[in-house]
This record gives C-alpha cells, structure tokens and sequence, in this order.
C-alpha cells in the first residue's frame, strides 16, 4: 500500500475537478484539515469514506487504493482497512492512552487522600487536582480528535465524551467538598438572606471571606456550563430553576446528614455565581459563533 501515491492521486484528481479542499470536505461532510491531511500522507481516509470519496473525484475505489494493482476490488479493500488502522494506532494514539492512566491515577490519588481522615487536604490543592485531572482528559479528546477522528459528527461525540467524564470528574468533587469528605458534626441553619454574608465580612479574614464568599461564587460555575451544553438547558428560566434546585438539594443533604449548615446565603452565593457565567457564557458565545 502506497501512501505516497494514494495521497498524490486524491490531490491531482481534486485539482483536475477545479474543487478546493474546503468543497471536497463539505462534499464528504468532514474537516478541511482531515483532506489536507490526505494530501499530504500524514493520513488516510476512512474506510467508509472511500464510496463518498470515489463518487465526490469521480473515479473508481480501486483507482484511489491504486489502479495499477491486480488486486481484486475487495482484496484492496480489505488491505486498506488493516493499513488505515495500523497507521492510527501509532505514536499520537499511545500518548492519547498515557494521558488517560494519568488523569484517572492523579484523579484516584486525590480520592484516596480525601478519604483519609488524618490528611486535611487544602481547598486549593483539591481544586489544582481536579482541573489537571479534567485538563488532561480534554487535552487527550482534543488530540485524538484533532488527529484520528475525520468525520464532523464522530468530532461531537469525542466532545460530548469529554463533557461527560469531567462532569463526572466534577460531581464527585463537589459532593466530596460539601459532603461525603467532612468528618464534623454539624447541625444548624440559617434562613435570613445576607446574615451569614454579613458577619464573614465584619468579622472574617481575607483567606475566610475568599473561601466562603468568593469561592461560593465561583464553585458552581461550571456545573453551569454542564447544565448549557450537557443537559441542553439552555433557556433562562428553566435553567435558573434547575440551578436553584440542585443547590437547595445540596443545602437539604448537609443539613440530614449534619456535615453542614443550611444557609441561604450558600444558595444566593453560588445562584449569582452561575447566573453570572450563563449570562457572560450566552453573551460570548453568540459573539463567536
């Protein structure tokens, strides 16, 4: 199998039809850089591309695997697939895996230390874990996406895989904060909108008012985005409703299991937080795209 020439021929058929890699891509409902990609020998189409792609040059399948071959039709076809697999499963996709194991062994460390009752994990070192662990997962989609992965719909569901295991990465972070990983026994309450606010302000520190108001603020801000382009709720009403409930949910399992106040200023906290980065995330993205 000649990638050289398989490559060659795909770039001087487009040519021969006046048609840009752009309109070849279209045409094959695929990334412009997937048929530079091609052209180049950095590449090879998918299998199920080669019919799309024989019928958008205008020439047989047995023409872009290599005419010249005595091959039958089936028997390049065949061929082709194995070498199209081996050149994928190369360097690019082993670094891919090895920043998988990475991000879910950093991820199991931070859990087995959050469990450990004599280890008193700081807020900021628990936040550094979690977003590396999450990084590192976007990182390796992003690559595997950018570099195996040709058809547009296929680039959507390595996105929504990513989504999904920061989520999960995410949930379990939180519910880890304000609830499975506190070992005091807490039972109190507070229903006066701004009081707790108020005596953190008057009588806390900088590192208390940044832990309980600032962090408030910000803590649930992605859960925000997971709510917008998981779960598609995307309409303000409904999202600010949704967002108020699982808060209030929160707020209701501190309380049952003692590990927390119920306090409304948590709800306003993290409910201005997340209405501020729908607002900020709506704004931008219809600026962008």
């Amino acid at each position: 199998m000649d990638l050289n020439k398989i490559s060659t021929f795909i770039r001087t058929r487009r040519k021969e039809l006046g048609m840009t890699q752009q309109e070849l891509a279209l045409k094959l409902f695929v990334t412009e850089k997937a048929v530079s990609r091609w052209e180049t020998g950095r590449g090879t189409p998918d299998i199920s591309l080669l019919i799309p792609l024989s019928q958008a040059l205008n020439v047989d399948i047995s023409e872009i695997l290599s005419g010249e071959s005595k091959k039958t039709e089936v028997e390049k076809i065949i061929e082709y697939n194995e070498f199209n697999k081996k050149h994928k499963f190369n360097l690019q996709f082993k670094l891919i895996i090895m920043l998988y194991v990475i991000s879910i062994l950093l991820f199991l460390i931070y859990l087995r230390f959050e469990y450990d009752p004599s280890i008193k994990l700081n807020y900021f070192i628990r936040l550094f874990i979690t977003f590396t662990s999450s990084l590192l997962i976007i990182i390796a989609n992003k690559f595997y996406s950018n570099n195996c992965v040709e058809k547009l719909e296929e680039k959507k569901h390595i996105t929504t895989f990513s989504q999904i295991i920061v989520f999960i990465y995410y949930i379990i972070f939180i519910f880890n904060m304000v609830i499975f990983a506190r070992y005091n026994s807490i039972n109190s309450y507070n229903l006066i909108p701004f009081k707790s606010i108020g005596n953190i302000i008057i009588n806390g520190n900088l590192y208390s008012i940044v832990i309980n108001i600032l962090g408030n603020f910000l803590i649930f801000m992605p859960l925000e985005y997971f709510i917008i382009e998981l779960f598609k709720i995307e309409k303000f009403w409904l999202n600010l409703i949704t967002s108020i409930l699982i808060l209030f949910i929160i707020e209701i399992l501190q309380f049952i299991f003692k590990v927390g106040v119920f306090d409304i200023d948590d709800i306003i906290l993290c409910s201005l937080g997340m209405i501020t980065f729908y607002n900020f995330y709506n704004y931008f993205k219809r600026k962008l795209f």
